[in-house]
């Protein structure tokens, strides 16, 4: 796995460049024995014994650009201590890494004879950091789909729901005047609105608190005013970045910002919506008895989760979302461990779990439909 990960940082694959890194994980795929479909840098195959259930298990290829602040070669796997650094290692070719070796594991159970109960389906996707052409665009390809796992570093811990982003622009409108013409009092300046309106923001209620995420939480990252030093502006715009629960649509969170600030507030982007999958499902149940010790939580950052909504999903992988988009990330190699063993026991009791489930539904079945016989 250590020698894959190598390969795997060594290939530059920034977000919308994924093509040699797709190449080169479809050849290794194949050498493997399955059958690969690809569609632009989006790869998939399946291993399974059976046609349902059918559980993905999902991660993406690309990385962010290096920033600064490495100490070495981004491009160049290295190892400090027990730590594996190199840019992507932690976010997310660790998690490729572990699931492609989950796979082959579970290859190697059908090739001796053993069963597995159900199918797996390993889509290694691409733009996942720009919210583009990835899973979203290949879900077709891979349906039917009864669950998933989506690899993202989270120390192996599964994360059950996931926040959403709604991003919001503000506009105050004020009158441009010469400063030298007009009083403080009596100037209608933009910016002093905007900032009256974004003052406001300490004011609103958030809403109530997810049970695992928290409370939806807004910041203003952005804000732009002014032609020039000496004319009093009339406009004044500003970004909200809003993190959003599954306890408030969009339009309902927007709705109510609207009445609140004092300016025009437009939405910029609602499309990544926040999903949660209930801790009672059959997959949650399955990776809680698969990992002894853990407890579903909830993950504040985005992944390809959000388009798995209808989807028994959970955010799962080695290495820890706090190294993510950082110098000198890094997985150690007991952490790849660690996760590819996850995975295959996480399958495993899964297809084992459903299996129980379907036998445990069928005698009332048969007494309903066969009481007329005894």
């Amino acid at each position: 796995m250590i020698e894959r990960l190598e390969k795997m940082v060594a290939i530059r694959s920034i977000s919308g460049a994924e093509d040699a890194l797709a190449d080169a994980v479809c050849a290794e795929l194949r050498a493997a024995g399955l059958d690969v479909g690809r569609e632009g840098n989006n790869i998939w195959c399946t291993v399974g014994d059976r046609p349902r259930p059918r559980l993905l298990l999902n991660s993406h290829l690309d990385t962010v650009p290096p920033g600064d602040g490495w100490s070495g070669d981004p491009f160049t796997l290295r190892r400090d201590g027990d730590r594996l650094v190199g840019l992507g290692a932690n976010d997310a070719k660790g998690c490729v890494t572990a699931l492609m070796e989950a796979a082959f594991k579970l290859k190697a159970r059908l090739d001796r004879g053993e069963r597995l109960g159900g199918t797996v389906v390993l889509a290694l996707t691409a733009e996942e950091e720009t919210s583009g052409a990835g899973l979203g665009t290949i879900l077709e390809n891979l349906q039917p789909l009864d669950a998933a796992f989506v690899g993202e570093p989270t120390q192996m811990k599964p994360m059950i729901a996931q926040r959403g982003l709604l991003i919001l622009r503000g506009v105050a409108g004020g009158r441009t005047a010469h400063p030298a013409n007009v009083s403080p009092k009596d100037a209608d300046n933009a910016i002093l609105k905007a900032a009256e309106a974004l003052l406001r923001l300490r004011e609103f209620d958030w809403g109530p608190t997810h049970p695992v995420l928290g409370p939806c939480q807004g910041h203003v990252t952005i804000i732009k005013g002014g032609a020039a030093r000496n004319i009093i502006p009339d406009t004044c715009e500003f970004f909200l970045d809003v993190r959003t629960t599954p306890l408030e649509s969009h339009a309902d969170l927007h709705r109510r910002l609207s009445q609140h600030l004092p300016c025009e507030l437009l939405v910029h982007s609602d499309r990544l919506v926040p999903v949660e999958t209930d801790a009672r499902e059959v997959i949650v149940e399955a990776v809680c008895a698969a990992l002894p010790g853990v407890t579903p939580g909830g993950s504040s950052t985005m992944s390809d989760m959000v388009y798995l909504a209808g989807i028994p999903a959970i955010k799962l992988g080695p290495g820890d979302s706090r190294r993510s988009h950082t110098p000198d990330e890094y997985v150690r190699a007991d952490e790849l461990v660690q996760g590819a063993a996850g995975y295959e026991r996480c399958a495993l009791t899964y297809f084992e779990r459903m299996r129980q489930t379907a036998e445990s539904a069928a005698p009332a079945t048969q007494a309903h439909t066969g009481g007329s016989s005894i």
